[in-house]
């Protein structure tokens, strides 16, 4: 009944999520209201997600056991972070009524909130492990990282890298977004393989905020590279849906003791076997379309391509030595098991009295 409860609820929320996120995206993709009225509702509702899921953070780590407890304050941490870089770009854009420079004030703000999402990540509890389980969760999530990472390459990254002046804090932070959103996205890939299936959900819920953010973040990268950014941009619903789904990662998490972690002879879902693959085919993708329209891919892009291969060939290896491991101790459970089970009928057997041994003879009436 209780988990129950609990869908309905993570249902009515995520409806409230997407609703806003819909109505935020429609409000600023229109410009309804003039000018003025986008910056407020973008900058003002931006401000009012980032501290929702600060706050909604700090509840949950009030609600969960110890182990717990550190993950969830951590990330309320970067989520407190990331509303004071809102703020301060409030202010800019409502108080100051100028455009906000790169680098400025706010970067601060949402560049020391992902050193302490990574720090939350690595303290997850799911994270915690050893064998070949926990060796094909890191390829995962370096398989997942090195996708984007091509990606990010590609459409972001290796345009900025030869048009961009490194040696100017401008630059710096232009590419600081980019590879912080990846080592986040890393770590959440492996914190969501080292979970069972049905205690997933609010680390799933995190996955879709960071890829949101990490792609906001990448597009606001380039477009300030390229000097088009503005203000109230449709990119903006990004950040938005990000905080709110982190939000309701935190919501979603009831109060339980502790987190349940794969073990023993647990298989492998679909789901964590196919999403590895997903970045891969659009890294893969994004590559063919760039040899088709006759884009020479540079160095980097192929280094990070052939290494994609590599980790995939090395995944798939792992995954079949697993499998034939965990069926070989399965074998040797049911053996186990058989044997005791013959062990437990033979025994009463030996040891009861003598003259159970030895058939009765036959009855004869009147003897």
């Amino acid at each position: 009944m209780e988990h129950v409860q609990e869908r309905q609820r993570f249902r009515k929320a995520a409806g409230i999520a997407v609703l806003a996120s819909g109505a935020f995206a429609a409000w600023v993709g229109w410009g309804i209201g003039g000018e003025m009225s986008v910056l407020y509702v973008d900058d003002l509702a931006t401000v009012l997600a980032a501290l929702t899921a600060t706050v909604l953070c700090l509840r949950a780590g009030a609600l969960h056991a110890r182990e717990l407890r550190l993950f969830w304050w951590l990330l309320a941490a970067a989520c407190g972070a990331w509303t004071l870089g809102e703020m301060i770009w409030a202010v800019y854009d409502l108080a100051l009524r100028e455009s906000v420079p790169v680098p400025s004030w706010a970067d601060v703000g949402y560049l020391t909130g992902v050193p302490l999402a990574v720090l939350a990540l690595v303290c997850h509890p799911a994270l915690r492990g050893s064998g070949t389980h926990k060796a094909r969760s890191v390829l995962d999530g370096l398989t997942v990282a090195t996708a984007l990472l091509f990606l990010s390459w590609t459409i972001v990254l290796g345009p900025l890298w030869r048009s961009t002046d490194l040696s100017t804090l401008g630059g710096v932070v232009a590419f600081a977004y980019p590879f912080g959103d990846v080592v986040m996205i890393f770590f959440i890939v492996l914190a969501i393989r080292g979970m069972t299936a049905g205690d997933r959900l609010p680390l799933w819920c995190l996955l879709a905020g960071l890829l949101a953010l990490a792609l906001s973040d990448g597009t606001y990268s380039y477009l300030t590279e390229v000097k088009s950014y503005e203000s109230g941009s449709l990119i903006d619903t990004g950040w938005f849906a990000g905080y709110l789904g982190i939000a309701l990662g935190a919501f979603c998490f009831g109060p339980r003791g502790s987190v349940v972690r794969r073990t023993g002879l647990s298989l492998p879902g679909r789901a964590s076997l196919v999403a590895p693959f997903l970045p891969v085919l659009g890294a893969l993708g994004v590559a063919a379309i760039e040899i088709e329209l006759l884009q020479r891919l540079d160095d980097v892009a192929w280094i990070t391509a052939l290494g994609l291969v590599g980790l995939v060939l090395a995944r798939q290896g792992l995954l079949v030595l697993d499998l034939v491991g965990r069926g070989d101790e399965q074998e040797a459970v049911v053996a186990k098991r058989v044997a005791h089970a013959a062990l437990g009928h033979a025994i009463p057997a030996a040891t009861g009295p003598s003259v159970t041994m030895i058939p009765e003879a036959p009855r004869v009436d009147g003897l």
